[in-house]
């Protein structure tokens, strides 16, 4: 009987200790990954991520702008010739604004690019 006791008593602490165990390697993997996080959120790489991702939406907006342009025309066929020479001169005025729009966007990253290598 005693070692019965006994055996239930070690497997009991033995449990235990693997539960203790298993706890304390959740807490430091979870440390690690707060760790991780935190190091990455402040990294020059997510930052230059994040504005690229920034860049990316702006360069899609403007071809859809581009895209919407060229189209606006094309479903006016009813239209005067006044009322078509107004439309064609608006839509060479937006299709200059767009790429005026679009050279701003694309001259953006050289200049971060000069001024980021000053920094250095």
């Amino acid at each position: 009987m005693l070692y019965l006791c006994l055996a239930i008593c070690a497997m009991f602490l033995t449990f235990a200790i693997g539960r203790y165990l298993s706890a304390k390697t959740r807490l430091v993997e979870k440390t690690i990954d707060e760790t991780i996080a935190r190091k990455l959120s402040a990294s020059p790489i997510k930052t230059e991520l994040s504005w690229l991702k920034e860049e990316n939406g702006v360069m899609r907006n403007l071809l859809t702008d581009m895209v919407e342009n060229e189209a606006s025309l094309a479903q006016a066929s009813y239209m005067s010739e006044a009322d078509k020479a107004r439309a064609i001169e608006a839509r060479t005025t937006r299709r200059r604004e767009i790429f005026g729009e679009a050279l701003l966007v694309l001259r953006r990253p050289r200049e971060r690019s000069a001024s980021r290598q000053l920094n250095i």
